[in-house]
């Protein structure tokens, strides 16, 4: 079975947009048209992501190990109950017209309505330079490159598929981040929730934690996708509540990586 994640981390969202820009053809003088790689790398440069999680009636629904792992006023038994549902699928062998052996398997995905018939709405927050505020910095250039996100592993079955439906600037104060440096940094309070992934090595904190890696398409072996693995980074989990007021700086991949007191300018 593969399983899904209960939001939709950065990185993925970076691929998405990326997929999408240079399907619509765009370019720079930099980044020809049609050119993944380059324009993978400009959207790394010039783009923020925070992780994507699923609103409810204006809440997000964020995990937070408060006692027990929660997503909003939801545990996970709940929760998975709501949002979560499976395809179970399996090839054809035609010679035989049955089922090709090793073939059957189960797909978990996030569901387009919750189980009361709510439309399911999932929201986050996308950081702009000002380079990418001039592709995408209002709501009418953000609807003509990006008004549609293809998202997830099986989009033969329409899987992953986001529409703009609302876009909203927001108002950044110092308290909660810091837009001053290279990258964004976010303020967490002590006993609230890291929102994304961020290395365990020094940061004290109460949740879960899992080794991370990726997996890369080396451009010069396309039929071979995604079979380079990244190095593994032992990370805590989104939802992790941190021990003391910690910075943390939303790096290219959409990890958070702890930054001292000492290297924040307020």
């Amino acid at each position: 079975m593969q399983r899904t994640r209960c939001y939709i981390p950065a990185r993925n969202l970076w691929g998405a947009v990326t997929e999408t820009l240079t399907r619509r053809g765009f370019h720079t003088d930099d980044v020809p048209e049609g050119d993944y790689a380059g324009v993978g790398k400009w959207v790394e440069e010039h783009f923020a992501f925070s992780y994507w999680f699923i609103e409810e009636k204006g809440i997000m629904l964020s995990p937070a190990y408060a006692g027990e792992l929660k997503y909003g006023p939801y545990n996970v038994a709940e929760f998975e109950r709501r949002y979560l549902s499976a395809h179970v699928t399996t090839a054809l062998d035609a010679a035989t017209t049955s089922a090709e052996d090793g073939s059957l398997h189960e797909v978990e995905f996030i569901t387009p309505y919750a189980q009361d018939g709510m439309r399911t709405i999932i929201g986050g927050q996308v950081f702009l330079d000002e380079i990418a505020k001039a592709v995408v910095g209002d709501v009418g250039k953000w609807r003509k490159w990006l008004n549609d996100l293809q998202i997830g592993g099986e989009r033969r079955y329409g899987f992953g598929r986001l529409c703009c439906l609302k876009f909203q600037k927001i108002e950044t104060g110092q308290e909660r981040y810091n837009l001053e440096g290279e990258r964004p940094l976010v303020r967490v309070g002590k006993a609230e929730p890291i929102l994304a992934h961020t290395p365990a090595n020094d940061l004290r904190g109460r949740g879960m934690i899992e080794p991370l890696v990726g997996r890369r398409t080396d451009a010069r072996k396309s039929d071979a996708f995604g079979c380079e693995l990244t190095r593994a980074t032992v990370c805590w989990e989104p939802g992790t509540l941190v021990e003391d007021t910690e910075w943390f700086e939303i790096g290219r991949e959409g990890m958070w990586k702890r930054k001292l007191s000492t290297e924040v300018s307020l």
